[in-house]
């Protein structure tokens, strides 16, 4: 019985450290993600010359779940409750932060971009997307420098601190 108990109380602790490490990794993902999206974005405004409900919607529907809620959410909120695009932006946005493990810098980036979309000629919507871009690299540069940093030590640590409990413990 004290073995399976010592066990469990390794594996809980292991199980967390991996998890923590997969959250890392995980941004990385989100982040390319993020970069191929707004890539397409930009391509439907600027050479489809497609409105922009419409190139939310085409870009949707080319994107993984957790993304495509986002480009549906803003979509309804313009056509449906007759919002301006920031606003339907921002409440998307909100309503996205919590099911991704993006960093505050990189929904920052995201808002911004929400505030000038629509705003101004094709050419100075396309320098926009070009500043997110930027920023985006600059996070994904981030967030795998962190990722190489942090994934073992989480990893070692959770590993580590399970089986000094179960010293302490039994």
């Amino acid at each position: 019985m004290r073995l399976a108990g010592m066990l469990l109380l390794v594996a809980a602790g292991s199980a967390m450290g991996f998890y923590k490490a997969n959250e890392l990794k995980r941004r990385i993902r989100e982040i390319i993600a993020l970069q191929n999206a707004f890539r397409l974005l930009e391509t439907e405004i600027y050479y489809t010359r497609s409105p922009i409900p419409q190139a939310l919607d085409t870009v949707a529907c080319r994107q993984p779940e957790w993304m495509r809620c986002f480009f549906h959410q803003v979509c309804h909120a313009m056509e449906q409750e007759c919002l301006p695009l920031y606003q339907a932006w921002d409440a998307s946005l909100d309503c996205f932060k919590t099911s991704t493990f993006l960093c505050d810098d990189e929904l920052d980036a995201v808002r911004s971009l929400g505030q000038s979309l629509g705003s101004g000629d094709v050419t100075e919507q396309v320098k926009h997307f070009q500043l997110l871009q930027q920023r985006l690299q600059y996070a994904l540069e981030q967030a795998e420098y962190s990722y190489a940093q942090k994934a073992r030590i989480w990893q070692y640590m959770g590993i580590c601190i399970s089986m000094a409990m179960v010293l302490l413990l039994y």
